[in-house]
């Protein structure tokens, strides 16, 4: 896919959806943002201080099978972020893991437990710039509202890609359209994209 404008300017607080056909390189758009895939010309350049966070749709790969729900969190202790077990225990509750939830060992969760607590790792030391793709895949719906009570308190720039409308409704306040390498920017929530696009569902318009 060979972008003709990447000019993408996006102010912290702003949560951004990318919608567009099937095919037409959203997620390739935001792993080049995340610097997780090389662009073949041109150059990819981040404002100052801007630190990126990637959740990729295997978000699963990054946790350790071998280890409980708690110790995959603090094993984001650094010094920098000097993380209690108590702020851990927070975190995750914040993602519905509770009381002995802490101590099952991964390799038993579900793949909506996987999913929580991928997030959940995320947002110990969350990134300035947080880019997610897919973030509600194997969730239900009471971890679908926790993880948007959680996103709604995160203060940096979130990008994303979803195809669950409720998500993108009670989340996005601007929309990206990626179309044949061309990015068309609307400047409010997912019904004023929808007012603008005339179109004939919120689903059909994600497409």
């Amino acid at each position: 896919m060979v972008y003709r404008d990447l000019n993408f300017e996006a102010e912290r607080g702003q949560r951004i959806v990318l919608v567009g056909p099937n095919g037409a390189g959203k997620s390739t758009l935001l792993k080049i943002l995340a610097d997780v895939v090389p662009i073949r010309s041109g150059t990819r350049e981040l404002g100052s201080n801007v630190f990126p966070g990637y959740f990729a749709q295997n978000r699963a790969d990054n946790l350790k099978l071998n280890l409980t729900v708690m110790e995959n969190v603090m094993e984001l202790r650094t010094a920098q972020n000097d993380l209690t077990e108590q702020q851990a225990r927070t975190i995750l509750g914040a993602f519905l893991f509770r009381k002995d939830d802490v101590f099952k060992k991964v390799s038993v969760l579900s793949g909506g437990e996987k999913s929580r607590l991928a997030l959940a790792r995320l947002l110990v030391d969350p990134p300035n710039l947080l880019l997610m793709d897919e973030p509600t895949t194997h969730l239900d719906m009471v971890s679908i509202d926790a993880l948007l009570h959680a996103l709604k308190q995160y203060e940096g720039t979130l990008i994303f890609i979803s195809h669950d409308v409720y998500f993108i409704r009670a989340l996005a306040n601007k929309v990206v359209h990626v179309n044949a390498g061309q990015l068309t920017h609307y400047a409010g929530d997912y019904q004023y994209y929808l007012d603008k696009t005339k179109a004939v569902s919120a689903r059909e318009a994600l497409t």
